[in-house]
Formats: C-alpha cells, sequence, structure tokens
C-alpha cells in the first residue's frame, strides 16, 4: 500500500499535511481510562474528560459531561430491559462543541447520520439490587442480608452493563454485565434469537430442551453468539446476592413447588443478583462446563467394563468410551420452576447426562473482554 504520512520538515510534500481528517483516519478513540462513560446515581451517565474521539473527520476531546434521560433521542424515560447507546454526534459548525445522544438505535441516533455520529458505548436498564462495597444485598436500613433485603431493588442503569470501545466483551455487548476478571456474563437465561442462534433479552422463553437442546447442542449454539458456556464458579459470581426460591410463592424468584412452566425472562423482580444478574435461581436450571464423574451401583447404567456407548448423537457426531451409559454428568446449577427452597444462588444439580434433552435446563452465556 501506498504512504499515508511522512516526515518533511518543509511541510511541501502533501503526505507531510497534518489535519482533522489526517487524524481522523490513523486514530480511533485515545482515552486516559479505558471506562469513559460510569454510572452516577441510579439512571444517569458521566462521561469522562480528554478522551479524544473521531466524528467522520471531525475530532473532539471530551469534557466531563454528565448524561441522563434528556438526553435521549426519542422518548422522556429510561425502560426496564432494553439495551441503550450513547453517541457523540458533531452539530456541523466548527465553532459548536460536540453532543451526545442516547439512543435504541444500533446504528445512529435520531437528528443524525452515521457520517456525523460516534456510537461511544452503550448500557442496559433494568432491575438493579441495592448491595454494600462487598458485593452483599441490603436492605432499605443497610443492612447486610438484614430483614426485606430481598425486596431492596431499583429500576436504573446496571452499572455493571456499561460498556464502551475500550471495554467491552468480544461478542456482541447487548444484554450483558460485566463480572471481573476480564469476564462478561449474561442478563438473562438466554432464548432464541430467531436467526438461529441465542441472545440473551428480556421477556423472553428462555431456550431449553423444549426445544430440542442439550448439554452439547448449547455448547455449539454458543458458539454462534460469540459465548461460552460458565464453570460452577463463575455461575457463583454471577448469581451471588440472588434470594432463594420458597416452596408456596413467587416473590423472590419463580421456583413455587405448583408452577406448571418456565417464565418469560425477568419475571420476577427480586430475582435479581448483587451484578444484575436475572433468574440465577429459579425459572430454569443452567447448564455449567463443568463434567463429572458419576457411578450407579444397580441398574441398566451400573459401572461395567469400558465400552463404546452411542449415547452423543448417533452416526453422524461418534460415540463416547465409559464405564455406563451415565457416567459423565454434566452440572447445572440455580434450580428450576419446581425447585422451591432447594433453588438458590449456590443450588447446583449431578443427575444430567451431557445428552439428555430436559425442559427444565437452559444456559446463560460467557464472554472474555475485548
Amino acid at each position: 500500500m501506498p504512504r499515508f504520512m511522512i516526515d518533511d520538515p518543509t511541510r511541501t510534500n502533501p503526505l507531510a499535511l497534518i489535519n482533522t481528517a489526517k487524524i481522523s483516519a490513523v486514530s480511533d478513540v485515545v482515552s486516559p481510562v479505558t471506562q469513559y462513560l460510569r454510572i452516577t446515581g441510579d439512571a444517569g451517565l458521566i462521561v469522562e474528560p480528554d478522551v479524544v474521539v473521531t466524528v467522520g473527520d471531525a475530532v473532539f476531546k471530551t469534557e466531563q459531561t454528565a448524561l441522563s434521560s434528556a438526553n435521549l433521542d426519542s422518548g422522556a424515560n429510561f425502560i426496564v430491559g432494553n439495551d441503550y447507546y450513547v453517541y457523540i454526534c458533531d452539530p456541523g459548525a466548527p465553532s459548536l462543541t460536540e453532543q451526545y445522544r442516547i439512543s435504541l438505535n444500533t446504528t445512529f441516533p435520531a437528528g443524525f447520520t452515521a457520517d456525523n455520529s460516534r456510537k461511544i458505548g452503550g448500557f442496559h436498564f433494568g432491575v438493579c439490587r441495592r448491595i454494600n462495597a462487598v458485593m452483599q444485598p441490603i436492605n432499605t436500613a443497610g443492612v447486610e442480608r438484614g430483614t426485606g433485603w430481598e425486596g431492596n431493588i431499583y429500576n436504573g442503569i446496571l452499572p455493571r452493563s456499561i460498556w464502551t470501545l475500550l471495554h467491552r466483551p468480544k461478542c456482541a455487548p447487548e444484554g450483558m454485565v460485566y463480572m471481573g476478571n476480564g469476564t462478561w456474563v449474561d442478563i438473562y437465561i438466554m432464548s432464541p434469537d430467531g436467526a438461529g442462534s441465542l441472545r440473551s433479552a428480556h421477556n423472553e422463553l428462555p431456550a431449553t430442551g423444549t426445544e430440542g437442546h442439550h448439554w452439547m447442542r448449547f455448547h455449539e449454539l454458543l458458539l454462534t453468539a460469540g459465548k461460552r458456556m460458565m464453570s460452577w464458579g463463575e455461575f457463583l459470581q454471577c448469581s451471588v446476592g440472588a434470594p432463594a426460591g420458597q416452596d408456596n410463592n413467587n416473590t423472590n424468584a419463580w421456583a413455587q413447588t405448583t408452577n406448571t412452566a418456565r417464565q418469560r425472562t425477568g419475571f420476577v423482580g427480586p430475582a435479581v443478583s448483587s451484578i444484575g444478574c436475572r433468574d440465577t435461581t429459579g425459572n430454569v436450571s443452567e447448564w455449567l462446563d463443568d463434567i463429572v464423574t458419576y457411578y450407579d451401583v444397580s441398574g441398566a447404567n451400573a459401572i461395567g467394563a469400558g465400552a463404546w456407548r452411542d449415547v452423543v448423537g448417533g452416526a453422524q457426531y461418534g460415540q463416547a468410551y465409559m464405564n455406563s451409559g451415565s457416567q459423565a454428568r454434566a452440572l447445572n446449577a440455580g434450580g428450576a420452576w419446581t425447585d422451591g427452597v432447594s433453588a438458590g444462588p449456590r443450588c447446583v444439580v449431578l443427575n444430567g447426562t451431557p445428552w439428555v434433552v430436559s425442559t427444565g435446563i437452559g444456559v446463560r452465556g460467557a464472554c472474555d473482554s475485548l
């Protein structure tokens, strides 16, 4: 490719010309911090200062700026369950400073175009839990797990859902929160996206064995979404602070023993963890990327000699060499819709083989940071 810039002290060669068009072509976003959008209050954002952003041929350097629902390009209030995008916009005249818009549009906000606006981040607006500095739930009096802590929730911007161009998951950031240590996890149990894959979305029926999925198939679907299955340790982290289920009600989780079916994601308000993950207790249990060895002491699957077992899908998929047809067990966690008090943020179940198709088990995806 031809040279784009050169060093010419005489500035007679056009390749040495420095202008905003040239700068915008070689720079992207330069920021003193990767998380240049941060939470303020329950439903506000702060844009950090000194972030250099190119918008078309213009280059802006941010000042500390407060954003709220007043910056929406449409509507007056944020709505629970929606992903929003933050744009920096060029108002046109060189004398005017940048403008900010918050929008549901994934391409550009109303009143601007792809040429004079730039998506710089986003967030999810949903149900949040009040917590203390060590991630433990508190009641309205500020007491850790004090009386009534389960219902101490509010509608707001999920603090850990805020992403920027420099702080985000490798996959699409919608419907995810940052758990820490370079890992993002889904807010919601995954549901069909209508295009052959899965997504983390509010008010959707979670995908389970009802759609024919087992542990192995969920791994394949997660691949198409650019995500992976969580480990048990990661599930324990994403579910901390979520209430346990109850036998005789669905107040804090969809787990009442008389329930007859799965529920839409995010249906029960208090069923939210400290980092903002919904339904980690109840609704449907969640497959984990952990396999353990299990031995039946009697019956058709009792321990026997090692042999090829036709359990992983038939001629197209090969077989598994094991001592019994149920020797391998994949963990699932959280509990399902009829597990009552057994459902909870540390609930784990070891009775599902990786090839079992269970209507009560779904999946929540995870992804590494960019």
